[in-house]
């Protein structure tokens, strides 16, 4: 339904005062001027009410797209532009306002009121919005609401056009991924194609050579006993391994959400995958990657190649989206009045009107099919026990509509997947693998699966350590403007939640360090070089 504009307001409010004042003094020549000016108003939000229809006849166009930027990839909390393109074919000129964006949790826009677009007739208008990704992922813009002004400017008609575009962002560290092959080391070894480690010149424990002084060389790598009896100054070259073997292991569960702006668990863990690849890619070393909820839901074996490790960072990021049906925790019935919703909000479609409940289905089904019929993501499988499910969950996935992950209050669950992943990482090793397990540990209770699963990695000789996103970092952004009580409350709520986190860690880090797992709490800004280090760094023996 038409609204008034802010002048078409003022109109009716003057038109209603001098209406009543002038009944109200006996002034006929006034009342009637508001009478008059009253109807002119309402003329004009008749005349406005089919525009609408009329622009849907007329075949208003719209269409919007987002450059690529320098680089040719977007990364989280870099601004977007979207362009978008007005064709008006009709002769008469159009005043839009500018449109209100339908979109994907995860994307924000600037929009300036009171602005106006102007189309000329059977000409086009083009302009530019600013959008902001929160988070590495899948976003979908999924349409635009839009006024059209009607005559004199008192009324505007409400337009919306449904244009669904898809927005791929990746990781912050994933830039110069597509280069790792023209930045490696020459072609490796037989032996290290193999799987296995070839060892090098570097900074190792083993001593490769006795070598003379050269200015330049760090005094702690002179051999003084060696130097005395050759009487000259002697240098240890030392070797270590030119590739070394990495496993990721990503919670991916529902505790490790709860932020689409960017600041959750999980965006920690992804941004740690993408800088693991980096690292891999240019050191040479092979990287693999296994993430887990309820059960391993993604594994990748070990692989150094490029694509490889763009397939990692891929991988990492579609963690974010979780469909499946034995992980989420929503029924057939919400499932399918969610994906009927989206088509009623989006093309005005209620395909259950007049029909029955199976009827209703099928043609949602088609509409379904249609939609997804170039999507490559339609093409991941989804568990799900009946067709029809999968097809609404894979729906779900294209459009960027998240589905409420189940919890595990008891902790069963949680234990168990993270036990399966922690031996996926190392199934079928015939090399030592350094294994870095990215988990909040929240809902793990039950300690004697994951106790088994390390007991058998340390057995064969693998290293793993587990780091914790944890502290005030991964609370939530603090909204922008709030008064001191809600500022107070939040601090509260904050000091509580990191409080029961130092807990949950204090009773398990002795845990895990009966196995000889260390764990390790890390804030937002510690890099996956750190952990790295950590977990390649000589322990203590007990």
């Amino acid at each position: 339904m038409p609204s008034l504009s802010h002048p078409g307001r003022m109109a009716f409010m003057g038109a209603v005062g001098l209406s009543l004042g002038g009944l109200l003094g006996g002034v006929a020549p006034v009342a009637l001027a508001g009478g008059a000016a009253l109807t002119g108003i309402a003329f004009a939000w008749v005349l406005t009410l089919p525009l609408p229809r009329q622009m849907r006849r007329e075949r208003l166009e719209f269409t919007w797209w987002t450059p690529l930027p320098p680089g040719g990839v977007r990364r989280p909390d870099e601004p977007v532009t979207l362009r978008i393109a007005l064709r008006n074919p009709t002769d008469d000129e159009l005043v839009l306002g500018t449109p209100r964006l339908a979109l994907s949790p995860g994307l924000r826009h600037s929009r300036v009121k009171g602005a106006r677009v102007v189309v000329p007739p059977r000409g086009i208008a083009t302009f530019d919005l600013q959008i902001k990704p929160s988070h590495a992922g899948r976003h979908v813009l999924h349409g635009a609401w839009m006024t059209l002004s009607g005559p004199l400017g008192l009324a505007w008609a409400p337009l919306y056009f449904p244009n669904p575009l898809v927005l791929e962002v990746v990781p912050r560290a994933y830039g110069g991924l597509s280069q790792l092959r023209a930045n490696a080391a020459p072609e490796r070894a037989p032996a290290m194609r193999a799987g296995r480690a070839e060892r090098r010149a570097g900074e190792g424990p083993e001593i490769r050579e006795l070598r003379e002084y050269q200015p330049g060389d760090p005094m702690k790598r002179i051999a003084w006993a060696a130097s005395a009896r050759r009487g000259r100054y002697l240098v240890r070259e030392t070797e270590d391994e030119s590739q070394t073997t990495r496993v990721l292991v990503l919670d991916a569960s529902a505790t490790m959400r709860g932020d689409d702006r960017g600041g959750s668990k999980l965006d920690y863990a992804i941004e740690l995958a993408a800088q693991a690849a980096r690292l891999a890619g240019s050191g040479g070393d092979r990287l693999g990657l296994v993430a887990f909820d309820r059960r391993v839901v993604a594994k990748l074996a070990p692989g150094d190649s490029p694509a490889h490790l763009r397939q990692i960072v891929g991988a990492a990021v579609d963690l974010r989206a979780l469909v499946d049906e034995d992980l989420t925790d929503v029924d057939d019935e919400t499932l399918v009045e969610t994906v009927a919703r989206y088509y009623r909000e989006q093309e005005g479609v209620d395909v259950f009107r007049g029909v029955t409940s199976g009827d209703g289905q099928q043609r949602l089904a088609r509409m379904v099919v249609k939609a997804l019929e170039h999507d490559p993501t339609a093409r991941v499988p989804v568990a799900a026990k009946d067709p029809l499910q999968r097809l609404w969950r894979a729906f779900c996935r294209a459009r960027a509509i998240p589905l409420p992950l189940r919890h595990d209050p008891e902790g069963r669950a949680k234990s168990i997947g993270l036990a399966e992943a922690v031996r996926a990482a190392i199934d079928g090793a015939r090399e030592v693998r350094t294994v870095l397990v990215v988990s909040d540990l929240d809902a793990v209770s039950d300690f004697e699966p994951l106790k088994k699963a390390l007991g058998y990695a340390r057995q064969k000789r693998h290293r793993v350590t587990f780091v914790a996103p944890a502290g005030a970092d991964f609370a939530g952004r603090e909204p922008p403007s709030q008064n001191a009580d809600a500022r107070a409350r939040r601090e509260a709520l904050v000091a509580l939640f990191t409080g029961e986190e130092r807990l949950r860690f204090d009773e398990l880090r002795p845990r895990l360090a009966s196995v000889g797992v260390p764990l390790y709490t890390a804030s937002a800004k510690d890099p996956a070089a750190r952990w790295f280090r950590r977990a390649a760094a000589p322990r203590a023996m007990k």
